[in-house]
């Protein structure tokens, strides 16, 4: 008898083994066959709806009219956050899948922060990138015209920093290149802003500033044409 309880705790162990290994691939099997039951699409910021909740739903589960009997096994989570990080409007996409079967999947959209006007419109993003426009929506975002790639860095310094600056950023309607030189457009003002090249710019809008707060307390704001900022120590007006 001694000699064959050995045997007996080593087949004891073979069985327990199997029955561990057979729990795990049942499960596994239940798991992939289990229904998804919902979808949850969560933007991160709702403010300038770039793409619809109905795309992104198309784009995590293709060619499907609904999720009705589709399951865990046909779908491919990492396919689906792919599809959707090459979609143009969107910065970045996470989609899990919870224990119940729900999908969820949290959408970072692009930020536009100036919109091209040219033979390729598009925006420029808050990551310096070039964008198509939105089928969806249009953002409110100051208008770039004569625009070229080879001045695209000093530009998006310019944006940026329109963008910092809450008055700018509520004044500032229009930027107009010219082989790197700038012209700026207020909105709701009539005259132009001579800026030139982009440097020194916290320098020269605070003798923007500083010319604006004159002008509307002596009241010739409305008789100005242009406002020449490209001087060091002061601001060219031109009636």
């Amino acid at each position: 008898m001694g000699k064959i309880k050995p045997y007996i705790n080593a087949i004891l162990l073979i069985v327990a083994i199997v029955l561990v290994f057979s729990l795990y691939a049942f499960g596994a099997v239940r798991h992939k066959n289990r229904e998804i039951k919902d979808v949850t699409i969560t933007f991160t910021d709702y403010s300038s709806p770039l793409i619809s909740e109905e795309n992104v739903n198309k784009l995590l589960i293709q060619n499907q009219d609904s999720i009705d009997y589709l399951t865990i096994e046909k779908l491919a989570l990492q396919e689906s956050e792919k599809r959707l990080d090459k979609n143009s409007m969107i910065r970045k996409a996470e989609v899990s899948m919870s224990i119940d079967g729900e999908i969820n999947a949290v959408i970072e959209q692009r930020v536009p922060i100036a919109r091209i006007i040219g033979k390729k419109s598009g925006y420029l993003d808050e990551d310096n990138k070039w964008m198509p426009l939105s089928d969806e929506y249009a953002v409110r975002v100051p208008v770039i015209f004569g625009y070229e790639s080879d001045f695209q860095n000093d530009v998006f310094e310019l944006v940026s920093f329109i963008r910092k600056d809450k008055w700018l950023q509520k004044v500032i309607a229009a930027i107009e290149l010219n082989k790197g030189n700038v012209k700026l457009k207020p909105r709701a003002m009539k005259h132009k802003i001579n800026l030139g090249k982009i440097d020194k710019l916290e320098h020269k809008f605070i003798n923007y500033k500083a010319f604006i707060a004159k002008a509307e307390k002596d009241k010739t704001l409305e008789s100005i044409n242009t406002v020449d900022l490209r001087f060091n120590n002061q601001v060219v007006v031109i009636k």
